[in-house]
Order: C-alpha cells, then sequence, then structure tokens
C-alpha cells in the first residue's frame, strides 16, 4: 500500500505535467515560429539536465547522435501538426507511438512479438482509423494529423534505438540529446525566424522547456523505481485522456461517440500490446517477453 502511494506521488504531477504540455506549446506558437520555439525549448531543457549531471561534457557517440536525429524529426514533424490540429488531437494521436514500436522492433531489431501483441496492434490501428474520419469536421487538417501520426513513428524509432545507448549515464545522455536537438533547430532557426516576446511567450516556453522537458525526466525515473514497467506504462495512456479532458472543459465542446469510440479502441489495443505473453520461439519452446525499462522509460515522453 506505501509503495502505491509513493508511486502515484510521481504519477499524478507527470500525467498534468505531460497533459498540460500539449495546450502551453500550442499557445506558444502563437508567438514563435516552430523551429525557433523549439530550439530554445531544447537548449533550455539541456542546460537544466546538465546541472544534474555527473559531467558538462556532452557524450557524443554514434547512437546518441542518431538517436538524437530521430529525437528531432518527432519533434519538427509534432510541432507542425501541432499547427494543424488541437492538443488533445496531437496527444491522442502522438501515443499511438507503441503501435508503431511493434513492427518496428520485429522489422530493424528481429525481434518476435506475441500474436496479443499483434492483435493488440491491429486494433489500435482500427482506433486510429475510426478516430481519423471524426477529424475533417472538427477543423483538424489531413496533413497535421499525417504530420503527428509520422511524429509518432520517429518516437517509436528513438524509443527503441535508445536500448544502444542504455549503458550509458542517462542524465548525460539525455542532457546531450536536447543539446543536439536544441542545436539542429537553432541552426534552420534564421529560414523562419519570427518571435514575440510576451509575458505569455515566456510562460510557455518555460513550461515546455522545464516542466515538460526537464521535471517529467525526473518523475519518470521515480515512478519506474516504485513500480513494474507495464503497469507505469499503462499510467502514462492518462495523459492523451486528461488532455481531451481538458480541452472538453476549456471549449465546452463534447467529444462526439464516433471520437471518444476511436480513442476507446486506441488506448485498448495499446493496452493489449503491452500485456506480457509468451512468445514461441524457432525452437517450438517459451519465452516471455520483457519490456525493457530503458526503453520504456523514453517511451513516456513526447520529444
Amino acid at each position: 500500500m506505501a509503495r502505491s502511494r509513493r508511486l502515484y506521488v510521481y504519477a499524478i504531477p507527470y500525467v498534468i505535467i505531460a497533459s498540460l504540455q500539449y495546450p502551453f506549446a500550442k499557445d506558444g506558437l502563437r508567438y514563435a515560429d516552430p523551429l525557433t520555439f523549439m530550439a530554445a525549448r531544447y537548449l533550455i531543457a539541456s542546460f537544466a539536465t546538465f546541472l544534474f549531471a555527473r559531467s558538462f561534457r556532452p557524450r557524443l557517440n554514434r547512437d546518441t547522435v542518431l538517436m538524437s536525429l530521430f529525437t528531432a524529426m518527432s519533434t519538427l514533424l509534432w510541432i507542425y501538426g501541432l499547427q494543424r490540429v488541437s492538443p488533445a488531437q496531437s496527444a491522442v494521436l502522438s501515443f499511438t507511438m507503441p503501435l508503431f514500436a511493434i513492427p518496428i522492433t520485429a522489422v530493424v531489431l528481429d525481434e518476435r512479438t506475441s500474436r496479443l501483441g499483434w492483435a493488440g496492434t491491429l486494433l489500435g490501428f482500427v482506433g486510429v482509423t475510426v478516430y481519423g474520419l471524426t477529424l475533417a469536421g472538427s477543423g483538424a487538417t489531413l496533413l497535421g494529423a499525417l504530420l503527428t501520426v509520422g511524429n509518432a513513428v520517429f518516437w517509436a524509432c528513438y524509443t527503441l534505438y535508445y536500448r544502444k545507448t542504455r549503458n550509458q549515464d542517462a542524465v548525460t545522455t539525455v542532457g546531450t540529446q536536447l543539446l543536439i536537438c536544441g542545436a539542429l533547430f537553432a541552426l534552420f532557426a534564421p529560414v523562419t525566424f519570427a518571435v514575440n516576446v510576451t509575458p505569455e511567450f515566456l510562460l510557455d516556453l518555460g513550461y515546455i522547456s522545464i516542466f515538460s522537458g526537464f521535471a517529467s525526466f525526473l518523475l519518470w525515473s521515480g515512478m519506474l523505481r516504485q513500480e513494474k514497467v507495464g503497469r507505469v506504462t499503462t499510467i502514462a495512456f492518462a495523459v492523451p485522456a486528461m488532455t481531451t479532458l481538458i480541452e472538453t472543459i476549456e471549449t465546452g465542446v463534447l467529444p462526439g461517440p464516433a471520437t471518444l469510440g476511436g480513442i476507446g479502441i486506441i488506448f485498448l489495443g495499446i493496452y493489449i500490446s503491452t500485456i506480457r505473453a509468451p512468445i514461441r520461439t524457432k525452437m517450438g519452446s517459451e519465452m516471455r517477453a520483457e519490456p525493457d525499462p530503458e526503453a520504456t522509460f523514453h517511451s513516456g515522453h513526447q520529444p
């Protein structure tokens, strides 16, 4: 019981912080172009992370650089997609990431997935289709939805690729990852540079840099120290649900039955796909699929 209470000491603020990052990021786009906004976000988050690292020296190697490139591409698609969809739609479509992780793992890493995992993935994609059909009538654009789903694909790629860096110091690796992303966005920011520095913009920037960037890292780590990975991952699915609730309260518009049905099917598919089930090997024996704690650590964060 005490352990469960300790888990929710981390889980409740994590879900709140991660859910609010979508409306804060959406609002920030009113004051700055996407490239400049993300450049500032990542550079600030990197500095904050290195304050808690063992060394201020970035860890530059092939694996860390490639992982950072996947992160930057995911973020690029996410922030441009967010210009064209609502915060709730962005959260729901972004959190389809686990559905893409399973086929990518099978193809890239040649890892076996249980039939239950594949069934959950297929069910999840059915939910994505149902949810996608409802977007046209909500003001969202097809391009925005496609960009956001593309973000989920690259999010899955970088999450899986993190396994190659799991033996490195986590804080230094994340700090380096954030620094590289910030540098890449800063390199191209002059092309579209546009910033209106207001108190509202500084609030938006501070939130997505410090809270949804740096603080979420600490809270997610704390959750993993308190509970099994599977349960912690399931808790993370509350983020898009809460983002949808926040948007409903703000706008006063209730999601339609088809929208809620699509979201429900997506979450059910993700939940089924994360259930551990025996996987039969080529020799006929059974092995238990164990989630990778380090990979799952990063799967809880929107890049």
